[in-house]
């Protein structure tokens, strides 16, 4: 096993080299020059936005299942952004989330949110 970890660790950092493309997509969605504040909440459901999320998915889908593979904790930001992004990422992040609690998120109401042990 430890082989396979060690063939998978360098494919993890390769991943996340290139994490500014899913980025720059995502952010041009999001806030678009044109469009008032109040008209981009419902254009995440637009034609352009669910196309966008569609290639981005295949790219945060393989950085999920290596950082689950490897139990190596993704980061709260990368992790958001998948959650607000994709829905569909959200059910993946919550198995995540409970496979690995030593990262210190839990789902509550739908929300993904840090742990705070006090």
């Amino acid at each position: 096993m430890d082989a396979v970890q060690g063939k998978s660790a360098p494919l993890l950092s390769e991943k996340q080299d290139l994490g500014d493309e899913p980025k720059v997509s995502h952010e041009g969605h999001i806030s678009p020059p044109s469009a008032p504040e109040s008209e981009t909440q419902p254009d995440k459901w637009s034609s352009e936005a669910i196309a966008l999320r569609s290639k981005a998915r295949p790219w945060r889908m393989e950085k999920l299942k290596m950082a689950g593979l490897l139990k190596e904790n993704p980061g709260l930001d990368f992790l958001m952004e998948c959650w607000n992004d994709d829905p569909a990422l959200q059910i993946v992040i919550t198995g995540l989330v409970r496979k690995c609690p030593q990262w210190g998120y839990v789902v509550m109401d739908g929300q993904l949110l840090e742990w705070e042990r006090g």
